[in-house]
């Protein structure tokens, strides 16, 4: 499980870059300066008098806020309603500051916060994630400017929504936010001793994303070293001999769990992906290769999950289920067993992808496996689709009644779809 946290001033571009590093990770961006702004919306929509912690801390029985996370963009709903733009104003920035300086209020969300985190990878940004929410982040994160160039963002930013503000007046109230933020008692916004500083003053939302792309990147290699310096050392031998072609290494996460999905033609269907795809991927395997001398001893240092396919190896469920949860990628053929010579699209298919995909709560990645007439042969060309993640709430509309066969239907059709496989007969899948 990997949980990003950043920190840092108002206005540096926290939210903007956590957001687009999310959407490159694949993972759950947790806005929680935007639950601190909702509970500040609750306040002075109702009367409150944030000033009196007193009146505060009994409101607080009445506030009711929920999350929803539909392909990793979050929503707030205060009471049932979407709070939307309504809380990026000027004046609940202010009283935003004023609420999150009251423990009670603190207190209230901190379970909020902790609890999504220790159930899928995050990113969340604010101004205590790294020191007080998530203080064993794997990634931590300092994001700064200077009070002039946030200025002119928070500016530019309420300009295009149409709010009507002065430079000057933003700069000032900015510069106050900061020392409110910098010098209350309670969990004040500093930059932890493990935390990397970005100063983003002269650079772009997009180029401090990269920053942190490359950040995250390079800590992942140092978990996989095994499985990177196999890849040095066979992977250019397998992807000269198949003439591997990858197309959509883009749609790949670069963090964070996931379940992957190809088609199964050939015996190499495995070494192909795991050659040449930027993140270590933790296939199921059948048995009978762990017992093949050098085979099984290379398939067991990638990280293998073992499966006993003479029935239904739960153990073999779990431990995927688990290690996706903890921000691996899994790969599951959805057909169970190869099917060389057969049109993917003419196959039969099982429910475990689909299942997997349910109990992890994590986003499906469809990939398409192709070659001559579907069979290998040396020196033939191999090409690999990767398609956009497929995400949980698409997969499963109704959690409540969640159905595998549907969804591990729809997994496979996609890999149809970008395979360019089409049905030649009839067949039940």
């Amino acid at each position: 499980m990997y949980r990003i946290a950043i920190d840092g001033p108002g206005g540096a571009g926290k939210s903007s870059v956590a957001k687009m590093v999310a959407k490159a990770c694949g993972i759950i961006y947790v806005d929680t300066g935007a639950l601190y702004r909702t509970v500040a919306l609750y306040m002075i929509k109702n009367g409150i008098d944030i000033d009196n912690e007193d009146a505060v801390r009994s409101a607080l029985e009445s506030v009711k806020i929920t999350l929803s996370f539909s392909d990793g963009v979050q929503k707030i709903f205060l009471c049932g309603e979407d709070v939307g733009d309504s809380i990026r104003t000027p004046e609940i920035s202010m009283a935003a500051s004023k609420v999150s300086a009251i423990r009670s209020v603190r207190d209230f969300l901190l379970d909020t916060q902790r609890s999504i985190a220790a159930e899928q990878s995050v990113i969340m940004d604010g101004r205590d994630i790294g020191s007080v929410i998530l203080p064993d982040a794997e990634i931590k994160i300092f994001l700064t400017a200077s009070p002039e160039a946030r200025a002119r963002r928070r500016c530019d930013e309420l300009h295009a929504k149409g709010i009507d503000v002065q430079y000057e007046t933003v700069l000032k109230e900015m510069n106050e936010r900061d020392r409110n933020d910098s010098t209350r008692a309670l969990s004040p916004c500093i930059r932890v001793k493990d935390a990397v500083l970005i100063d983003n003053s002269k650079i772009t939302l997009e180029e401090t994303r990269d920053k942190i792309l490359r950040l995250i990147r390079k800590r992942m290699d140092k978990k996989f070293k095994l499985y990177i310096a196999l890849k040095a050392t066979l992977g250019w031998a397998v992807r000269f001999i198949m003439r591997l072609k990858v197309h959509g290494k883009e749609n790949l996460p670069l963090a964070g769990g996931a379940l992957l999905c190809p088609n199964h033609i050939t015996l190499m269907d495995a070494p192909a992906l795991a050659s040449s795809l930027p993140r270590q991927i933790r296939f199921m395997a059948k048995a009978e290769i762990f017992n093949v001398p050098v085979i099984g001893a290379v398939v067991k240092s990638t990280g293998a999950i073992k499966v006993d396919r003479r029935g239904s190896d739960v153990g073999a469920i779990k431990s995927a289920i688990s290690k996706i949860k903890n921000g691996d990628i899994v790969a599951v053929f959805p057909q169970g067993t190869r099917r060389a010579g057969l049109n993917p699209a003419d196959t039969k298919i099982k429910n475990g992808a689909g299942m997997i995909a349910f109990r992890a709560h994590c986003p499906v990645i469809p990939v398409a496996i192709k070659t001559k007439n579907n069979r290998f042969r040396l020196f033939r060309k191999y090409e690999i689709f990767i398609g956009k993640p497929i995400g949980y709430d698409s997969l499963f509309p109704d959690p409540k009644v969640p159905d595998y066969r549907a969804s591990s239907e729809k997994i496979f059709s996609e890999i149809c779809r970008i395979g360019g496989f089409i049905p030649t007969k009839t067949e039940d899948k």
